[in-house]
């Protein structure tokens, strides 16, 4: 078990005491099985106190499960107990290295992302490798289209506009649904440090998911979007390159929230 607590940080850089650690599940977890993943957040400068979380987008902990490949993905909420500490029932389908990125909000703190990493065993997953360009997705016999007009730089603010098609109809920002008390939800995760960023899209009039983030440096990002349509959720997935600009020297930010 190593937990990274690699982008334990609020919104302005200090290092938060609060950090979210997995107290249960790591003995041997094999693929194909079931194990309960049980967490506690802990104030390391008060540990036997109990950690309350706030609400955040109609949970107190968004769990983000990827494998290192990042061709697998899950986004899980955790269910509270009398204890204070949180549990979730996964199964992981192969073998190998998962990130875990714990997204949540410690009352009295800023919104904060830890990450952990876990090992299980059994056969790898023999994927494809996600490194390639993709605009494109097609989820649930929707197709999705990453309309950006310009290339994504790193330390420039980035607009990623979807568009969503059915049948060969455009979707409009009414045919969506809120889920998790937004538009929906993107998660970017890069390939090589692994930063994390989580958005809150909005919508317009052209576009039913637009994505506003900045990102921290150039890598090769992978993207899941997360919307409802119809009251059936949907997750697509995608590719993008982020090339470096100069603005991008000195942001050094490893983890990134975006509330819209």
């Amino acid at each position: 078990m190593n937990n990274n607590h690699h982008g334990h940080h609020g919104h302005h850089g200090q290092p938060s005491p609060v950090e979210m650690k997995l107290i249960s599940g790591t003995d041997a977890i094999v693929a194909g099985e079931n194990t309960r993943l049980i967490f506690r957040p802990v104030n390391n400068n008060h540990p036997e106190a109990a950690v309350p979380l706030s609400i955040q987008h109609e949970a107190e902990f968004h769990l983000i499960i990827v494998n290192s490949q990042l061709t697998s993905f899950e986004h899980l909420h955790p269910q509270r107990n009398d204890e204070g500490s949180y549990f979730i029932d996964v199964t992981f389908n192969h073998g190998g290295k998962y990130l875990i990125y714990a997204d949540y909000q410690a009352e009295g703190h800023a919104p904060q992302t830890d990450r952990l990493t876990l090992f299980v065993k059994g056969a790898e997953q023999q994927a494809m490798d996600e490194t390639n360009e993709k605009h494109t997705a097609v989820a649930d016999g929707l197709h999705l289209a990453i309309a950006a007009a310009a290339p994504f730089a790193a330390g420039a603010e980035s607009h990623i506009p979807v568009t969503i098609t059915k049948e060969g109809k455009a979707l409009a920002a009414a045919d969506i649904e809120p889920y998790l008390g937004a538009v929906a939800h993107i998660i970017l995760i890069g390939r090589k440090d692994k930063d994390f960023l989580h958005i809150h899209p909005m919508s317009d009039s052209q576009f039913p998911i637009i994505g506003h983030t900045l990102f921290p440096r150039a890598d090769i990002y992978r993207m899941w979007i997360q919307f409802k349509t119809a009251g059936v959720l949907h997750t697509a997935n995608f590719t993008i390159h982020v090339k470096s600009s100069n603005a991008a020297e000195g942001v050094t930010g490893h983890s990134h929230h975006h509330h819209h």
